[in-house]
């Protein structure tokens, strides 16, 4: 098949363009670069894809992208809320216009099937266990764009096939690596300093290892069907982020936990997460445990094939105030991204 990665230069997408091109797909990558990590993302994807460098708002990049495509994978854009919360335009922009414009882009060129990545945040706080038929309760910029987004491709796809795929928190290693996630950053923080920085320790995070992520995207790509929503992830990979400390602390000896504030006010996201509708379509889905990421990410700072932790090029929070600064990014306000923005001025959060 002849897929497209867009945003596929990142934590998750170089692992999936490792993975799909295993197979025998033929990936072509689309990134803008928001970010700048000092190195040629080329470098880190096999030569058997092919790498473009373009904005994901450009309308006519993403037509060219989508022209001969069996598939367009959306995975680029802001990641948390912090990050959206640095500029809600520029979030809007890239969480909610870019894969709206890639869908418009993909239904133009017949492309038989979308594939969008959203995540559990949109869920925000909910006692019990949520599903996929959940009112979804987003907190933030973040988890807003996330629902619109999602909304507005069921509508915009018409009889083409839709795939969105609600992520858990992922961790574990990849060429692109991350150390702001929750997992990650206890793992490289312990290693750093010895101590298990914890703040909101009774709050609940379904976790998922970044090549599970890589191989689910890979068999729903294979098997388009309708519309279909799915949380990525394994039941039994559910946490409260004490529980994540304290699986840090056992992986990595000698360390011991820091316990600030019962809850972190900034983020309020709480949920139990099944994944039930997964497994059922994909058995044997997400296998990885909490207990593998740990190690492989412990391993690499060991093996000094990562620097310290609190660098810029491992946080995106971090790393997108540097783009900014530096204006290697902003928000275009473009006529397609006003036209969309007015959307998400208008949406109400109670829909479905």
């Amino acid at each position: 098949m002849r897929i497209v990665l867009l945003g596929g230069a990142g934590y998750l997408g170089t692992v999936a363009t490792r993975h799909l091109t295993s197979l025998g797909h033929h990936v072509t990558v689309v990134d803008g670069l928001i970010y700048q990590r000092g190195d040629d993302p080329a470098r880190l994807l096999p030569t058997a894809s092919a790498f473009v460098n373009a904005d994901l708002r450009d309308p006519d990049a993403l037509r060219r992208a989508a022209t001969g495509a069996d598939a367009v994978v959306h995975l680029g854009g802001l990641v948390g809320e912090p990050a959206c919360a640095l500029d809600e335009t520029l979030a809007v922009e890239l969480n909610y216009a870019s894969p709206v414009l890639a869908a418009e882009a993909a239904r133009a060129a017949g492309v038989r099937h979308y594939v969008f990545f959203s995540s559990c945040s949109v869920y925000g706080h909910h006692a019990g266990t949520v599903d996929e038929d959940t009112t979804p309760n987003p907190l933030g910029v973040y988890a807003r764009t996330k629902v619109l987004a999602e909304r507005t491709l069921a509508c915009l796809m018409g009889d083409q096939a839709l795939t969105v795929l609600r992520l858990a928190t992922v961790h574990g290693r990849s060429p692109r690596q991350r150390l702001d996630s929750v997992a990650n950053r206890m793992t490289a923080q312990a290693l750093a300093t010895g101590r298990i920085p914890l703040n909101g320790g009774r709050q609940r995070r379904p976790l998922v290892h970044v090549t599970d992520v890589a191989d689910i995207l890979a068999r729903v790509i294979t098997t388009p069907d309708g519309h279909r929503t799915f949380n990525v992830g394994a039941d039994r990979e559910n946490y409260t982020i004490a529980e994540i400390a304290a699986a840090v602390q056992q992986t990595v000896p000698g360390t011991r936990i820091d316990a600030g504030p019962e809850r972190d006010e900034a983020d309020a996201r709480d949920y139990r997460t099944s994944f039930a509708r997964l497994a059922t379509a994909f058995p044997g889905a997400c296998p990885t445990t909490l207990a593998h990421g740990i190690r492989e990410v412990a391993d690499a700072v060991k093996a000094k094939e990562l620097d310290e932790p609190d660098l810029p090029e491992y946080d995106n929070l971090a790393g997108l105030k540097n783009s900014l600064a530096d204006a290697r990014i902003r928000a275009l306000r473009s006529d397609d991204c006003t036209r969309l923005h007015a959307d998400y001025e208008h949406a109400s959060w109670s829909e479905r």
